[in-house]
């Protein structure tokens, strides 16, 4: 019975003509949009992920601070469960990445900078955190923590002050050198991250709807195509029907076209996007595209995929357009086939 089935659809592909021929290009069509859309939303939800794995909070050390004054925050903040991990860069370290930059980007500083007699920079700790989700309640807690050490540090001067009683008091910090300026800072462009977070969740958030929006036109479009193609074969149905057809066997041949309509649309789509990414990071590598997506992309946390999972991804795509137009088909079919 399943190779009458089969038959039964090769034969209805066939007479079709023009109308399976559009199916597959609509189809073709609304699957490479979707792919392109769903792709976005895949690479802003990595690009993401790259964001929060870096460090997005920096905290600064006045030079010559006591190595015990770090230690105590950075041992206090290991234990913040929102805290993945934290970074130390000692004084001499700092001036010497700093240096290595400048030598490279900015020559003028780098000559500026060699004649420190110190050759060291402010030390710092970079705080890496689990999700951007975080970082405003985090912030309130290390600055918490922050003016607590800054209070610490606070001396009490009233040298310059004729008399005490009458003038205010003059705070300074140790370690720094400007009377004003608090030794431990803490420095987080939340504003950027914030807008940038912004963007890429509304970018995921529209990849979404038009996925959504386009898996519903294809589903009534393969509704359509099917139902028109139902109204044209009425009689030949309830012959089938008359002489004894079951239901399985009279409804499975329209099924089985929805959903070749709907794989061969899925992987035509695929195949194209798929030549197109090898054709500019595999065959053309040094092109002015392929240069400029990998400057930009390299650093990505993309997960490593075989040639098998390649091959996987490929059938599986074609697989959910292959249920997607055998559902429409089926829904369609139950109108004229009970």
């Amino acid at each position: 019975m399943f190779g009458r089935i089969l038959s039964n659809t090769r034969k209805q592909i066939t007479r079709s003509g023009w109308s399976a021929w559009a199916s597959i290009c609509v189809m073709t069509l609304a699957f490479l949009v979707a792919t392109i859309f769903g792709g976005l939303a895949y690479v802003s939800n990595v690009y993401i992920q790259y964001i929060e794995s870096k460090s997005n909070v920096l905290v600064f050390f006045e030079e010559g601070m006591n190595v015990e004054v770090i230690d105590s925050l950075r041992e206090k903040w290991a234990n913040n469960p929102k805290i993945k991990g934290i970074t130390y860069t000692s004084e001499s370290d700092a001036y010497q990445l700093y240096a290595d930059y400048t030598a490279v980007v900015q020559k003028e500083v780098y000559t500026v900078l060699k004649t420190k007699e110190s050759k060291t920079l402010p030390s710092s700790l970079d705080i890496q955190i689990y999700s951007l989700e975080d970082l405003q309640s985090l912030k309130s807690e290390l600055e918490q923590d922050i003016e607590e050490a800054n209070k610490s540090l606070q001396i009490v001067d009233t040298s310059e002050a004729e008399s005490p009683a009458s003038y205010p008091q003059q705070a300074r910090y140790q370690y720094s050198k400007d009377p004003t300026q608090k030794p431990i800072v803490l420095k987080v462009d939340d504003q950027s991250l914030d807008q940038l977070r912004q963007v890429l969740y509304f970018l995921r958030v529209v990849g979404i709807a038009v996925l959504t929006i386009l898996f519903i036109g294809i589903f009534f479009f393969t509704f359509l195509a099917i139902e028109f193609r139902l109204q044209s074969q009425t009689e030949e149905i309830g012959v089938m029907q008359l002489v004894g057809g079951s239901l399985f066997f009279i409804r499975s041949p329209y099924v089985l076209e929805g959903g070749f309509y709907g794989f061969v649309g899925a992987a035509v789509s695929t195949l194209i996007i798929g030549s197109f990414l090898f054709g500019v990071f595999v065959l053309n590598k040094s092109s002015t595209v392929s240069v400029f997506l990998f400057k930009m992309f390299n650093q990505l946390p993309w997960p490593h995929i075989s040639d098998l999972g390649w091959i996987v991804i490929i059938f599986g795509l074609s697989g959910i357009g292959f249920l997607i137009g055998a559902l429409s088909s089926y829904l369609s079919i139950r109108r004229y086939i009970r």
